[in-house]
């Protein structure tokens, strides 16, 4: 099962937790609140694969509204496509979608201005800077710049911050860039900041390509998530070029269609989760990092002297932004807001090396084969808010464990995945670190190598129960359950679609 909280991906873990914790019921089932009228649903255009950044607003949204509005979240749109974004806005413009977000930088691209300073160069740096600002008024007067393309902005939720990654060399200072073609995603304001480091820009599509790129800007979970340290090698952990917020909007056509109460029920539900916002984005970072570490990704660190220059290289670009009066004070208010706010220690690397390879290790109690079976009925109905059954989440999961290596696959008639590494057993808690993850996944939901989960365990008349320990397993599900089907380790009963790799148990 996936978690949907940003790119790291658990397989076939998730569903069966909230599925045997017995959190059957979903918010469609309450839909309509006191009147007992059917929900107003409204699809989002969400243009990445994992929506987990919005499921805080999403159930807000409901909690707010009194489930008068369910919001349908549609993800991967216009996947594949470097202009992404601007083609968002314009879908949800044209009616095409109820709602949608974006990051802050798309924008200029269709004209509107007023949200540059979000992701003017170095200026918001750090988390609770952004938070700080995103909960200010500044937010309100920004957003005003979508009414004249017929949009209404909702709100601003928190981004993760953006740093190079350099695939041939370190990209800490601003010589560092010289001559070198730059991956962006869609941003002017990125463009003119590349441009100005000597560096040429291209705009790349969310999860796309990097090979025919001297370095890119993404954000840590993007590296881990698409594999980006396949390619490149050099990561600057504190060099935060600027965030990516999330800007929710709508058309003021469908705006107009909702009640005042539900007008204030979306614009509210932002404001709410802007503080889990910035926990959630702040979590997965380090989880990120740690698997790009353990990876053997180069963490490169910026001396006090680089930043320094790497501001002064970036000065036209405020120059150029500050001919706009209106950004010139957004800029002035946000370097205000900044003043005082400690700096954030940057993501570290304590550990690398891959567990491929490890030779077998002492039997355990846990050694065996594990099945079960879900439906994408079974997800529907246990995932709170509801969302779509991605088909990497359900059907058959066999696991085996196997003198601390394990492996798994998935399989329904729309996907089949595998994941395999290790696992050690400390008391009555279970450490798993995988190795690599694979095979059918149509919304590349898979493991990915270097993630860490530890688990709480139990086995009782061959039922393993795994409990979640606070901090270091999924978020959300409380407790789930495996049929040992048989206590002798073997390959054969994996999925013959979509095997592991011979290397995925000892020999």
């Amino acid at each position: 099962m996936t978690m949907t909280r940003g790119p790291i991906r658990i397989v076939g873990l998730t569903l069966v937790l909230i599925v045997l914790a017995g959190c059957g019921g979903s918010t469609a089932d309450k839909a309509g609140g006191a009147s007992g009228r059917q929900p107003r649903i409204l699809t989002m255009a969400s243009p990445t694969g994992q929506t987990g950044e919005l499921d805080g607003f999403v159930s807000e949204v409901a909690r707010l509204s009194r489930g008068t509005i369910r919001i349908q979240v549609q993800d991967s749109w216009r996947a594949g496509q470097a202009k992404y974004e601007t083609g968002l806005i314009r879908d949800v413009a044209a009616g095409k979608a109820d709602l949608g977000w974006v990051g802050s930088r798309a924008w200029d691209s269709v004209g509107v201005l007023s949200l540059r300073a979000l992701h003017a160069p170095l200026l918001i740096d750090r988390y609770a800077v952004q938070e700080r600002v995103l909960q200010s008024p500044l937010v309100g007067d920004m957003l005003a710049g979508l009414e004249p393309i017929g949009l209404v902005g909702l709100g601003v939720l928190p981004g993760p911050m953006r740093k190079p990654l350099g695939i041939s060399k370190p990209l800490v200072a601003p010589v560092d860039y010289a001559g070198l073609t730059i991956g962006v995603q869609q941003s002017l304001v990125a463009d003119q900041t590349m441009r100005v480091l000597g560096a040429r820009p291209v705009w790349y599509p969310a999860a796309g390509k990097i090979d025919s790129f001297d370095g890119i800007e993404a954000q840590t979970t993007a590296i881990d998530g698409n594999r980006y340290d396949t390619i490149g090698k050099h990561f600057a952990a504190n060099v935060n070029l600027w965030p990516r917020p999330l800007v929710i909007f709508t058309g003021k056509q469908v705006f107009g269609s909702l009640s005042p109460d539900q007008r204030n029920a979306l614009r509210q539900a932002v404001a709410n989760v802007i503080p889990a916002q910035t926990a959630l984005v702040r979590h997965d970072e380090g989880d990120a990092a740690g698997n790009l570490c353990r990876r053997g990704l180069e963490f490169e660190t910026a001396s006090p002297h680089d930043l320094a220059a790497l501001r002064t290289a970036v000065q036209p670009v405020y120059d150029s932004l500050a001919r706009d009066p209106q950004t010139r004070k957004f800029l002035a208010a946000i370097a205000a807001t900044a003043k005082g706010v400690p700096a954030e220690p940057a993501p570290q690397c304590r550990a690398t090396g891959q567990t491929d390879g490890q030779p077998a290790g002492a039997s355990s109690q846990l050694d065996g084969v594990y099945r079960m079976t879900t439906t994408a009925k079974d997800l529907r109905a246990a995932v709170f808010p509801p969302g779509d059954a991605a088909p990497e989440n359900y059907g058959t999961f066999t696991y085996v464990f196997d003198r601390g290596r394990f492996a798994f696959t998935q399989e329904n008639k729309d996907a089949c995945t595998w994941g395999y590494g290790t696992f050690a057993v400390k008391g009555k808690q279970v450490e798993w670190t995988f190795t690599d993850g694979g095979g059918i996944a149509p919304n590349n939901a898979m493991n990915r190598p270097g993630e860490v989960l530890v688990w709480g365990w139990s086995l009782y008349r061959e039922t393993l129960t795994l409990t979640p320990v606070p901090g270091a397993s999924p978020e959300g599900p409380r407790a789930m359950t495996w049929q040992r089907v048989s206590s002798t380790p073997s390959s054969r009963p994996f999925s013959k679609r979509c095997p592991p790799p011979a290397n995925a148990l000892p020999r």
